[in-house]
């Protein structure tokens, strides 16, 4: 205990904001796993912390992408207020005998291949903008950092919009940028993050089932 107590002690301001941005982003996958339309809400407030969190610790994509967070956080309150006024419609309530309904959409191929097609060539362009900044100002933990963090980045953009497109497939892209950023948070050091991502993967697989069980199309 005096261990435990020591450490948080000696945590710095960056250090306490890490866990404050770990506890909201759990917070967040649970209202995902339910569907709340709260987690938007959440994600602003995540998003906002985070922007801190990693620029302090030199991510700069991860830095830039929570802005993208914030304006996908509004897009997706007005999105899931629309699906929840589809399923009120297609079943006249909200509720079934086996819990709440989670009102999601068949996967649009044409939507995944234009999201594809984006995706890629700003994944490469944020390669590029990390290396830069690395060489103007340094700060690089490991050569193969940019293209991790610009994965990670990329990735979770695409995680987001398809989440507020109530996609099904969000949750296995989730799965799998989680499990990445576990190794790549722990290799640098930001122990409460990696420990956040591993609780991401918990929950990621609770949502999985809970959509499976629970979901219900809508088109």
């Amino acid at each position: 205990m005096d261990g435990i107590s020591a450490y948080f002690a000696g945590l710095d301001v960056w250090g306490w904001l890490e866990i404050f941005a770990m506890m909201a982003g759990i917070y967040y996958v649970f209202l995902q796993i339910r569907k709340s339309r709260k987690l938007w809400y959440v994600c602003i407030l995540t998003s906002v912390l985070n922007i801190f969190v990693y620029w302090h610790n030199n991510y700069v994509s991860m830095t830039v992408i929570q802005f993208y967070y914030i304006v996908m956080a509004f897009y997706g309150i007005h999105a899931f207020r629309e699906i929840k006024e589809e399923a009120i419609e297609e079943y006249g309530e909200e509720r079934n005998p086996t819990g709440r309904k989670v009102a999601i959409r068949r996967f649009d191929w044409k939507t995944g291949a234009w999201t594809l097609g984006i995706a890629i060539p700003v994944y490469f362009a944020l390669v590029h903008i990390i290396r830069v900044y690395a060489v103007t100002h340094g700060g690089l933990l490991f050569p193969s950092q940019p293209w991790w963090d610009a994965f990670i980045a990329v990735g979770s953009m695409v995680g987001t919009f398809f989440l507020s497109k109530s996609y099904m497939c969000q949750w296995y892209i989730w799965l799998v940028l989680n499990t990445i950023s576990v190794g790549v948070f722990v290799y640098s050091g930001m122990y409460w993050i990696a420990l956040m991502y591993v609780v991401y993967i918990v929950l990621g697989l609770i949502g999985l089932r809970n959509w499976r069980i629970n979901g219900v199309y809508v088109d």
